[in-house]
């Protein structure tokens, strides 16, 4: 019998919200440290909207790893 930490559907819903929520928050600090002079201005929306901008270049197939 397998061990679940919450829930044979709570394990992986929980793995999801959790990878979403590093990835937003990695995008909102690189975002943060490339614009210093507009880093209070970069909220969630901008964090959404560019980590989309990434998942579509990533689905393309044309995601290289930019620096």
């Amino acid at each position: 019998m397998p061990a679940y930490l919450l829930s044979r559907v709570g394990d992986p819903l929980f793995a999801l919200a959790m990878g979403i929520s590093a990835a937003m928050s990695r995008i909102r600090r690189d975002q943060q440290n490339k614009f210093p002079e507009r880093a209070s201005e970069i909220g969630y929306g901008t964090v959404w909207q560019t980590g989309g901008k990434r998942l579509q270049r990533w689905w393309n197939g044309d995601f290289k790893d930019v620096q």
